[in-house]
């Protein structure tokens, strides 16, 4: 799949519907400690600061190490990967203890190489991900793909949830990984 920018444009409104939204509720955030339950490391929420300022900042708060940040850990930087919003990817990196590599590509392939091997692969996750979906969360999660973005309520229907995560994973390892590095666009050659 070449990379364009109106691919990139709605990548990252599925991105943001079916990665950073869904993996970043806490709900889910709970369900991942109880399937994966860690004796050093458990969730954060900060408010953000700086350029993230007015938005949630997830962290791991670790007995071993204090509180472990993207940005402290030099991971992220929105001054250099202006899109680069993945701070709850790079806790569930560090919650895995999956090293991140400094090469800013492989760090997204590891991204997507771990939602895949160890939650979408994981029955124990998906069976707690589906009492959430059918537990009146309705309303919880909304769909950007749809204009305006924000005003209509994902469809919470397992199959099709777990459908859309699948896809914009595909997306994010053949040309999304473009939209969190440098300003976000796909590079001259492949425009």
């Amino acid at each position: 799949m070449a990379c364009s920018q109106l691919k990139l444009d709605d990548f990252s409104l599925r991105h943001y519907t079916y990665i950073n939204q869904i993996f970043g509720d806490q709900t889910v955030r709970e369900i991942i400690s109880e399937v994966y339950p860690s004796e050093d490391y458990a969730f954060k929420v900060e408010p953000g600061e700086g350029p993230f300022e007015g938005t949630d900042h997830h962290v791991l708060s670790s007995k071993k190490h204090g509180t472990l940040c993207s940005v402290d850990q030099g991971h992220q930087n929105l001054d250099v990967d202006v899109n680069d919003t993945l701070c709850q990817s790079y806790s569930l990196l560090n919650y895995f203890k999956i090293r991140i590599a400094k090469d800013k590509k492989a760090k997204q392939v590891a991204m997507v190489k771990m939602y895949r091997t160890k939650l979408l692969n994981n029955p124990a996750f998906i069976q707690k991900l589906d009492e959430v979906i059918h537990s009146g969360n309705t309303g919880t999660w909304k769909d950007h793909t749809k204009q305006p973005s924000g005003k209509h309520n994902l469809q919470m229907n397992k199959t099709k949830i777990l459908a859309e995560i699948h896809k914009t994973l595909d997306q994010w390892q053949a040309y999304g990984y473009h939209y969190f590095i440098g300003d976000g666009t796909c590079p001259a050659s492949k425009r």
